[in-house]
């Protein structure tokens, strides 16, 4: 295994909830694949929709942003059902990358325990169907079809800036994001959250703290 184990419980602990066969290449792939499924679907609903109807994007993110942090806060952090979520997220990942000094993967083989399974955006979109059926009484099969790229793009972007908050240093500066100050800043409401002591309580947004600020729980690290 091409990771190195450093001499402590929580390297020890994620080192034994890696994934066996886990590749970074066929994670993508297989996400990628099941949100280029339900993307295809949604332009499908949404063929010849009225421009006014593609003006509702941002209006979506706003609710996924807020999907998002409820999301989070409650099955991912309280032991509610799905009682996966809670076990794959605080029970493990945030025991693998717990602390200021381990939010940073190893290897790429790490990201098993920081990218969701491809089978979540099935359960996030059944979760969040009802959003979909009010947007369909609203306008038709056109909005849910702009609901639905709305919902999938937004996936990808959390898991595309969740990715980035646990990578090293060097691997971000090799892409060239290093010095994004906004990605700087997302990091650290992020790590600040992978406190243990805070994980329940605080910047439970990935993607940015719109939610956070809303219901109060952003906090702010200096």
């Amino acid at each position: 295994m091409q990771a190195h184990v450093a001499d402590d419980p929580d390297s020890s602990f994620r080192e034994r909830h890696l994934h066996a066969g886990y590749t970074f290449r066929g994670h993508v792939v297989r996400t990628l694949s099941v949100a280029a499924t339900v993307l295809a679907g949604g332009v499908w609903l949404a063929w010849g929709a009225s421009w006014v109807f593609w003006t509702a994007l941002p209006g979506f993110w706003i609710v996924a942003n807020i999907f998002e942090w409820g999301t989070h806060r409650f099955p991912m952090h309280r032991p509610l059902l799905p009682r996966m979520m809670y076990r794959n997220h605080t029970l493990i990942h945030h025991r693998a990358f717990a602390g200021d000094d381990a939010q940073e993967i190893r290897s790429t083989t790490d990201l098993c325990l920081v990218m969701m399974p491809w089978y979540t955006i099935l359960l996030v979109f059944a979760m969040a169907s009802p959003v979909a059926l009010a947007a369909s009484v609203v306008g038709g099969r056109a909005l849910a079809g702009v609901f639905l790229v709305a919902a999938i793009s937004y996936f990808l972007l959390y898991e595309t800036i969740h990715t980035l908050h646990h990578l090293r240093g060097a691997q971000l500066q090799a892409i060239g994001v290093a010095r994004w100050r906004w990605l700087t800043s997302l990091r650290r409401h992020h790590h600040f959250h992978h406190r243990l002591e805070e994980m329940a309580h605080t910047n439970f947004n990935v993607t940015a703290p719109l939610a956070d600020r809303m219901f109060g729980t952003y906090f702010k690290q200096h």
